[in-house]
């Protein structure tokens, strides 16, 4: 059987990407189409376009000339970028099963303006117009599940496929302690926010909550932050006299892993602006879990149901409160960060993917 992945992302840094690609795999031979290609990936046929760059319209024109010569049995299409092309292939071929795997839920109205919105709004409404002619849908959480049914007009309830990620890249300890072992002090309780510096991410928020709350506590926060967000970031430790906060930037995925390692607790936390946000599917909120480390998060429903369900950390708008209670409590959330991941089979995710695709494709 020819399976075809067809992909506008990049398949060396997007997770969810690889794990369906290498589920497309499990069920077929696979042809993959994306401007990327995998890191030496000899068991798939494939066709890079835009000579490697990320140019939309040579992506599109590239897959349908690709559908119409491999005449695969079956597509697996990821995100909204790849709705355009439902139609097409019911019209090359009726027989031909269409997967689509949404890890996005861009459902609001772009309101935005200038070129990328139009493209935004263009993505949305294809996605909306398309979805629902396809076989199979897959959600990225149980939330955007239930709404995609009721929101596309779905004749069946989505597979769901959580962004459950683990870091399996190994760090070198004696060089992570040079870089930033200083960072983690044994009488502190150590933060660490993964998602940048950001004001939409309530990242001056959180920045403020941890200078009010002293020295005995410490926020690292690592990622990217623009020239505005930055300047503001700084602006807001000066002001506050705020001197147990630091800003490291971008690291590698290594060095997130024994940064996670060795905080006390993680931050994951969402603005609730949009259907998306809200029910927002981290995979960074996993990264934490594996490695012992209980959560700090928002309310977004997601994360909340997540440290109810399984009392991995306290979900709360009130950064203040939530940090003393997790304090309090420490060894509570650590036994049961403990105990969650040993019930995750995240050795049979993509497994368990591939045998609920092909019982539903009746293959």
């Amino acid at each position: 059987m020819k399976v075809m992945f067809i992909v506008y992302h990049d398949l060396k840094t997007e997770a969810r990407s690889q794990e369906i690609l290498e589920c497309a795999k499990s069920i077929g031979d696979t042809v993959l189409v994306s401007y990327s290609k995998p890191f030496n990936d000899i068991k798939c046929k494939c066709i890079e376009t835009g000579k490697g760059k990320r140019k939309y319209f040579q992506f599109i024109i590239a897959a349908l000339k690709a559908i119409v010569k491999e005449r695969p049995e079956v597509v697996i299409l990821h995100d909204n970028y790849t709705s355009v092309l439902i139609p097409y292939i019911r019209l090359f071929s009726k027989k031909t099963k269409v997967i689509y795997d949404s890890s996005e839920l861009y459902i609001d109205k772009n309101r935005d303006k200038g070129l990328k919105s139009v493209k935004s709004e263009f993505l949305r409404l294809s996605e909306k117009k398309f979805i629902n002619r396809a076989d199979i849908t897959i959600a990225a959480n149980i939330e955007r599940a239930r709404i995609m049914k009721t929101y596309f007009n779905l004749k069946a309830d989505p597979i769901v496929f959580d962004n459950i990620h683990k870091i399996e890249d190994i760090y070198d300890i004696n060089t992570c302690q040079e870089k930033y072992g200083h960072l983690f002090k044994d009488d502190v309780f150590n933060i660490v926010y993964g998602g940048g510096i950001s004001k939409k991410r309530l990242t001056l928020e959180l920045t403020k909550t941890v200078g009010d709350l002293g020295n005995e506590f410490s926020l690292i926060i690592l990622g990217n932050a623009d020239k505005k967000d930055k300047e503001e970031f700084y602006t807001l430790l000066e002001d506050n006299n705020i001197n147990n906060v630091t800003y490291i930037g971008f690291i590698s995925r290594a060095e997130l892993r024994y940064m996670l390692k060795n905080a006390s607790i993680s931050v994951s936390i969402f603005s609730q602006d949009t259907v998306n946000n809200i029910n927002c599917a981290s995979g960074k909120l996993f990264e934490s879990l594996f490695e012992g480390t209980p959560v700090l998060t928002s309310e977004n429903p997601p994360l909340k149901r997540v440290c109810i369900d399984y009392g991995v950390g306290i979900s709360t708008n009130n950064f203040y409160d939530g940090i003393i209670k997790l304090r309090e409590n420490y060894s509570y959330y650590c036994s049961n960060v403990n105990d969650y991941v040993r019930k995750i089979e995240f050795s049979n995710r993509v497994g368990n993917l591939s045998r609920a695709l092909i019982s539903e494709l009746k293959l």
